[in-house]
């Protein structure tokens, strides 16, 4: 039996409200490739509800940039700029180091046995090349940072930075070795949150952000990925100001393998 376009609605959530996030949820995880086009039309025909609420969720999703409303052809799913993707993973770096420091001392028992399971779906998605449920459960991982960090404000910027690095998730489908860096990052991470090493944690999880962004960047710029546009990248993700990349992500790297081990053996 085919698997039905959308789920059930749920009658105690406004429909424009469900549209909104079964949409957004798509997009987000590949399913409607940037520069398909939506109709309000057949979404709502899909779901069973009048087109009305579908045009409040498609109007919402373009004041997030995920969608532009192009006018008598649909709603076209956006992409983003590889300069504009470097932005963000600056801001990631940051703002992500910033939740882990937060979240560090406030972890409980029950959420650190959690990201343990997590990373180990991780682990095996990654060993059956399952990028689809490994990009689920990633992003599983580092939101559980974000809200563990106690900060609602800080929180929802990093869900919307992550609404919009999108092509983030194609770019891992084909940069080698690319799941496999990421696991061990997180172990060292993992590591440093179970000994509560705030400052350790911070420092591991901004070079986490910057080295994954950085091997990223690079597949966006010499491959030609739908949707990714605009100009290359003249400066490093290693800060502002920095505009030697290759010497900036081999000290982060090196620095991950160092302060990741030492985290590792204080946990243990």
């Amino acid at each position: 039996m085919p698997q039905p376009l959308f789920p059930r609605l749920n009658p105690r959530i406004t429909l424009a409200e469900q549209v909104y996030r079964q949409l957004s949820t798509d997009i987000i995880r590949g399913r409607f490739a940037p520069g398909a086009f939506l109709s309000t039309g057949k979404v709502a025909k899909a779901m069973g509800i009048s087109p009305m609420p579908v045009r409040a969720a498609m109007t919402r999703l373009e004041t997030e940039g995920l969608v532009e409303i192009v006018p008598q052809r649909g709603v076209r799913v956006m992409g983003v700029s590889v300069q504009e993707l470097q932005e963000l993973f600056i801001i990631r770096s940051r703002l992500e180091a910033l939740a882990a420091h937060l979240a560090c001392p406030r972890l409980t028992d029950v959420e650190l046995r959690k990201l343990k399971r997590l990373q180990l779906e991780m682990a095996e998605h990654e060993r059956r090349r399952d990028v689809k449920h490994w990009l689920v459960t990633h992003e599983q991982w580092h939101q559980l940072i974000f809200r563990a960090s106690g900060n609602r404000y800080l929180t929802r910027l990093l869900l919307e930075i992550w609404h919009r690095g999108i092509f983030r998730r194609f770019a891992t489908r084909n940069v080698p070795g690319h799941m496999d860096r990421r696991l061990q990052e997180h172990r060292a991470l993992l590591a440093a949150l179970e000994s509560r090493d705030a400052a350790l944690a911070e420092r591991l999880w901004r070079d986490h952000i910057l080295v994954s962004g950085e091997e990223i960047i690079r597949y966006l710029e010499t491959a030609q990925v739908p949707g990714a546009t605009g100009p290359g990248i003249i400066g490093g993700l290693d800060g502002f100001h920095n505009a030697r990349r290759g010497p900036a992500v081999a000290a982060n790297r090196a620095r991950l393998r160092r302060e990741g081990g030492r985290a590792a053996r204080r946990a243990d």
